[in-house]
């Protein structure tokens, strides 16, 4: 096709089928993995009631389902490098299944703890592959929508924990909300049934450039190791721009005298937010830049955040309305970042790269909102969240704008001997030890 035809060619025209199996294979997966993640956020409190223990200390399940997730990123991204994406995919959304269901089994808070660890790998392996996969499997000039279209799946799989939630707890309990995480196993069938493999991978298997036994670790040498360290703490902040809300809004709604029911209501409208906000920044993306959209988007957002706790339970409709622009553009512009990740690694190291990076960085959000139950107990639940949310915004912006990822980039290409800088190609070419030159990809 050429390049004028594709100007005029509507996008969704511009896909073949194959392309768009692809992506509905990972948008499956990673929408289960968004339905047992939220489905957690919801119980929380019912945890912390049924062990004795603190909001606080509940809230550390949080810090266990990402904390362990650094391990699932490397290991199931070098396997997804390896052996092939889909494969890291299938893997991965078994072993979160089977740890879902497990803590409805939990006989005691050390042990759902356990098993939210087991679940983090999964989850963490499911993110690198699917986003990888994703992202590869679209043409160069549609990825960010392909990487916002992905990330609608976490936010479709909120919705329908927050559809759920109410009358599945109110008649059969918390423990019953994590029976249902068996669920994603028939999803992994499908996806190894009628999933074609990514391309791009396809591509350097035929070169030789898939045969690392353990490609993750090639992100913690030198030269690539000051890069991949920024990169985490992008993505760290990322997830502190988000969770803090994210994480703490149902407990919040709690505390103000909400109901389960009004809370799932709530929820689902900040949901409905966050769905059409991932989708919109595609477009966006595609248009103006990844960047500049990420950056541009996210102080937008501070607009409607602080009003979410100054409305509180006086004016339900205008919390509501509030929460889902907040969630629609702090939330929603998630869905760019496994493209921003993305230019950063090519395909011989992208599945350990997006999968390692990202979740380390996803620490954070498991940090902040057990950091802002803390805060909490001292300067209010909603004052707490609202503090560390705009402070991981202007960090993050600050980072995002200034392309410090990129400079330091550039900087380790120019170091590296005999590697050409491709200042004016749509994707620099990789060197001998997988960079590409991201500045110059994102152009």
């Amino acid at each position: 096709m050429s390049s004028a035809r594709t100007d005029r060619t509507p996008w969704y025209r511009q896909l073949e089928r194959s392309q768009i199996r692809a992506l509905f294979a990972a948008w499956i997966g990673y929408l289960l993995d968004g339905f047992d993640f939220v489905l957690l956020t919801y119980v929380l409190s019912d945890i912390a009631t049924e062990f004795d223990v603190s909001l606080a200390t509940a809230s550390t399940l949080l810090v266990a389902t990402f904390g362990s997730r650094w391990l699932g990123g490397a290991f199931f991204g070098s396997i997804g490098d390896r052996y092939g994406r889909k494969t890291a995919m299938v893997w991965s959304i078994v072993l979160y299944s089977v740890g879902t269901f497990l803590c409805g089994l939990a006989w005691s808070f050390a042990a759902i703890f356990f098993f939210r660890l087991i679940v983090g790998i999964g989850m963490a392996g499911e993110y690198g592959a699917s986003s990888t996969y994703a992202v590869e499997s679209w043409p160069a000039r549609l990825k960010n929508k392909a990487s916002a279209f992905l990330i609608t799946g976490f936010a479709v799989g909120g919705l329908l924990a927050a559809q759920v939630y109410a009358p599945v707890v109110e008649n059969f309990g918390w423990r019953s909300l994590f029976f249902l995480g068996i669920l994603p196993v028939f999803a992994a069938l499908y996806i190894r049934r009628t999933a074609p493999e990514s391309p791009e991978w396809e591509a350097a298997a035929k070169e030789g450039g898939t045969d690392r036994a353990f490609s993750a670790l090639a992100l913690f040498r030198r030269p690539r190791l000051p890069v991949t360290l920024v990169l985490i703490v992008v993505v760290f902040l990322a997830f502190c721009t988000n969770w803090p809300v994210s994480g703490l809004m149902p407990s919040y709604l709690h505390s103000i005298g909400y109901d389960r029911e009004t809370t799932g209501d709530i929820m689902f409208w900040a949901g409905l937010g966050t769905v059409i906000g991932t989708a919109a920044s595609g477009f966006i993306g595609d248009r103006f830049g990844t960047s500049r959209t990420y950056a541009g988007v996210l102080l937008v957002s501070l607009v409607f955040l602080f009003p979410v706790f100054a409305v509180g339970a006086d004016s339900t409709a205008m919390l509501v309305l509030l929460l889902f622009c907040f969630m629609g553009t702090n939330f929603g512009i998630s869905g760019l970042l496994p493209k921003y990740l993305y230019d950063y690694f090519d395909a011989r190291t992208r599945a350990s790269g997006l999968g390692t990076v990202y979740n380390i960085g996803a620490v954070g959000g498991g940090v902040a909102p057990w950091f802002g139950a803390i805060l909490g107990d001292r300067w209010g639940l909603g004052t707490a969240m609202a503090a560390l949310t705009a402070l991981g915004v202007v960090a993050l912006v600050l980072l995002v704008a200034l392309d410090v990822p990129g400079r330091l980039l550039r900087r380790q290409v120019r170091l590296a001997p005999g590697v050409p800088e491709l200042a004016d190609a749509p994707a620099a070419a990789p060197d001998a030890d997988g960079f590409v030159d991201a500045a110059s990809a994102r152009k």
